[in-house]
């Protein structure tokens, strides 16, 4: 199906979709246990193991929520081997007593980076190619939202850097509470539409595959978060997996 631009909806993941926040997640997160382990915070990239930051970045696909990033630092600092997402998801079971005091932990630190150092916070989420051009050019953005796990403070404070003009109200963040499935199907039926003609791109299958049952439109982000196994299983379900190309082709 094609997307019909004057009259379908389209929602976006934010972090693996609009933006590439990872080395912020690295420093945010290196931080947050640094201050549980009582080691020492950086904010300098520089000063941090290429090790470590290699591992992080493959660990970043297999995140499902914000206290996952300290549990990337604390498996890296255990050395352990995590080769899938069943692995990471067992591996932050068996430490779940942590949850909550990773999570405080983690955006207190983001908090207090992004507003003590705004240049340097920014500078590791920039967007991706072409994005910025994206939503700044859309024309029906009554019609096009945010939906994200990352808190709409942080999402707002990027845009606003990039001078990027969104609907305030069109920008939702989803939790354990509210999840990216109760958005979209809230959506849907306030602008009582028919699903096909909402489409969501968001970096990780198995955000889609709890979506996929609402009928709507869903594509998953190949330049996101995500690897080869992921990709596979998208395609194994009938989710299309799309590139940045193919989404300006499709969207722009």
């Amino acid at each position: 199906m094609k997307f019909d631009i004057e009259r379908d909806y389209l929602a976006l993941d934010f972090d693996g979709v609009v933006a590439n926040s990872v080395l912020e997640c690295l420093v945010a997160a290196n931080n947050a246990y640094s201050e549980y382990s009582g080691g020492r915070k950086t904010y300098d990239l520089s000063e941090l193991d290429p090790a470590l930051i290699a591992e992080f970045t493959r660990l970043r696909n297999f995140i499902r929520a914000g206290a996952d990033f300290v549990y990337i630092v604390k498996s890296i600092s255990e050395n352990m081997i995590i080769g899938n997402q069943q692995e990471f998801d067992d591996y932050t079971k068996k430490y779940k007593d942590l949850q909550a005091d990773f999570f405080d932990l983690f955006y207190r630190e983001r908090e207090l980076f992004s507003t003590s150092m705004p240049d340097i916070w920014i500078g590791l989420n920039p967007l991706y190619e072409g994005m910025k051009g994206f939503l700044d050019n859309y024309p029906y953005k009554d019609r096009l939202f945010i939906i994200t796990t990352k808190k709409i403070f942080f999402v707002k404070k990027i845009l606003l850097y990039h001078n990027i003009q969104l609907n305030q109200d069109n920008l939702f963040t989803a939790n354990g509470k509210k999840t990216k499935k109760d958005i979209i199907l809230r959506l849907v039926q306030k602008y009582n539409i028919y699903p096909h003609q909402f489409w969501f791109i968001d970096d990780q299958v198995d955000t889609l595959l709890k979506v996929k049952d609402t009928r709507i439109q869903c594509l998953l982000a190949e330049w996101g978060y995500n690897e080869k196994q992921q990709i596979n299983r998208g395609n194994k379900e009938k989710i299309s997996v799309i590139t940045l190309k193919d989404f300006r082709n499709m969207f722009g």
